[in-house]
């Protein structure tokens, strides 16, 4: 049965994922209660920011090894 103001049974564990990604992935910008009371717009934003971030960070990490194995095959 679902609530009739149309939160999905699993809303719960959603929220607290986006919590801990949130003050995991952040470096100690949020804390629990600044996740919590945030509007949903705010954390799926810097959800993406994170996840933005981490990916360029990875293409760049990427790079560097790439020419690392070049430098160690010559």
């Amino acid at each position: 049965m679902c609530p009739f103001f149309g939160l999905s049974l699993n809303y719960r564990q959603y929220l607290h994922a986006h919590i801990f990604d949130l003050i995991y992935h952040g470096n100690g910008g949020f804390t629990w209660n600044d996740v919590y009371n945030m509007p949903v717009w705010a954390r799926k934003f810097y959800i993406n920011k994170i996840i933005e971030f981490k990916q360029e960070e990875k293409k760049v990490n990427d790079k560097e090894a790439a020419k690392i194995r070049a430098k160690t095959r010559k």
